[in-house]
Parts: C-alpha cells; sequence; structure tokens
C-alpha cells in the first residue's frame, strides 16, 4: 500500500490565467502578490498552507526564479498542475495524465533524450486518489516541447515516437528545479484537446512574456473555425476537470 506523502506545506504550480485563477478560487484567505513578475498566491486549503505560483506559458525565466523562492520558502511538495495536449488517441478531454517521468523535446535541445522521473511515491499517491473519486486518470510519460503542437497529425507523431501521453511547455524546467532541492515533485495534465483534434495556431498569438495576445488569438480561431468551435464546446468540461482534479491535489 502506498504511504500518504507528506504535503502539509504545498507548493501549486500553474502556467497560464485560467489555471491560476481556478487554483486560488479553492484557498481559504487568499493573499496576492507579484514577485519578479510572476504571480503569486498564499492561502490555506482546510489547515494546509497552499503557496500558488504562476510561470506563464513556457515558463520564460521561471526557473531561475524558482530557485531564488525556494531558497527562501520551505515546502513538503510541489506539483505541477495545469492543462495539457493529449498524444494517445485513448484520451478523451477532461482526462488526467500523471506523469512518472517527464521528456524535454524542446528545440535546442540535444538529440538524445534529457528525461526527469517524478517523485515515484506521490505519483502513484495522486493516480490512485483520482481513481478514488471516479476521474478518469492514467499515468505515464510527459513531453515538454516549446511550441503548441495544433496539428493531430504531429500530436500522433510524437506520441508514437516517445510513447508519451500528453505535452506541455513547462514541466520540465520545474521538475528539475524541484529536485536540485531534493523537493518531492509531481505533474498533473487535464486533456484540453485530444490527439486526434487539431487546434487554431495558438503559437500566432502567443506572446515571449507567456502570455496571449487577444487579438491575434481571435484571427488564429478565425482561420481554423471548425478547430475552434470544438476547442470552445470543451472549455466547461475541462475546466470542471481541472477544478476537480485541483480539489483531489489539495486534499492528499
Amino acid at each position: 500500500m502506498t504511504a500518504q506523502p507528506n504535503s502539509v506545506n504545498l507548493c501549486l504550480v500553474t502556467a497560464v490565467d485560467v489555471e491560476f485563477k481556478t487554483a486560488i478560487s479553492l484557498l481559504r484567505q487568499p493573499t496576492l502578490s507579484n514577485e519578479a513578475g510572476f504571480k503569486r498566491c498564499c492561502g490555506f486549503f482546510g489547515d494546509r498552507r497552499v503557496t500558488v505560483l504562476q510561470c506563464g506559458m513556457s515558463a520564460l525565466g521561471f526557473d531561475q526564479w524558482l530557485r531564488i523562492h525556494l531558497e527562501n520558502n520551505h515546502y513538503e511538495t510541489l506539483v505541477v498542475a495545469g492543462l495539457g495536449g493529449a498524444l494517445k488517441p485513448s484520451l478523451k478531454t477532461g482526462d488526467i495524465v500523471v506523469y512518472d517521468l517527464c521528456w524535454d523535446r524542446r528545440d535546442g535541445v540535444a538529440e538524445e533524450r534529457a528525461e526527469i522521473h517524478c517523485n515515484q511515491p506521490l505519483t502513484e499517491f495522486l493516480h490512485k486518489r483520482f481513481q478514488d473519486a471516479s476521474l478518469r486518470s492514467f499515468q505515464g510519460t510527459g513531453i515538454t516541447v516549446s511550441r503548441i503542437i495544433t496539428d493531430a497529425e504531429d500530436k500522433l507523431r510524437l506520441g508514437l515516437d516517445h510513447g508519451a501521453w500528453a505535452v506541455d511547455m513547462e514541466s520540465y524546467d520545474v521538475l528539475r528545479v524541484a529536485a536540485d532541492f531534493n523537493l518531492p515533485a509531481a505533474v498533473i495534465r487535464v486533456v484540453s484537446d485530444e490527439a486526434s483534434h487539431d487546434l487554431p495556431d495558438f503559437n500566432y498569438a502567443a506572446e515571449a512574456g507567456g502570455k496571449m495576445n487577444y487579438q491575434r488569438l481571435a484571427a488564429a480561431m478565425f482561420r481554423r473555425p471548425a478547430a475552434s468551435l470544438r476547442f470552445l464546446a470543451s472549455l466547461k468540461l475541462v475546466m470542471n476537470s481541472l477544478r476537480e482534479s485541483l480539489q483531489v491535489v489539495l486534499r492528499v
């Protein structure tokens, strides 16, 4: 039987506004601040102290700041939580992927596979808790990339080439920093787009600071109306799943 990890003081890392806002909406006595351009919210879930950090899409510069933050703040557990793209056709919108390891496949990374493992007891414990809560949860490999994978053909190829389940733009660097501090860490990703579905070209709207340019976003969605309508229609399901998964994380 898997022992319960010690997570009295939890650090939760999110990427984009919708993830950050969903997480802090679950906290009691939330206190917001901004440190070196990164959002931070401290609060409580029951008796547990929780700090939610927002690293921004692609987490540009976040790893250096996180090192300083961890030198000055003590946590028992760190969890990266947010949305991700599915790489396996069996995954459906709203499903949860709990990474057991994460590969770095960003542009400029050496051809050999740079990988980092998540904390096994924490990963297995979260996976079991999701299943106990009747949430569709799968444990497997994740991949961090430098651009949003928008074409179904590319997602399916990436999944086949690496035997991976989900893709994101932030997890690898956060896990690497946590490992340097011997901080138990895990990653959960809620599927926002299925492997067989194209997306609008969200890269066209992405800015260097990890935010979206909404004028460009509208243009990108206009260019792929069918993909945009499907993505918008799934948002309620995705956000409900994200909220439910975060509640499980905060309870364990």
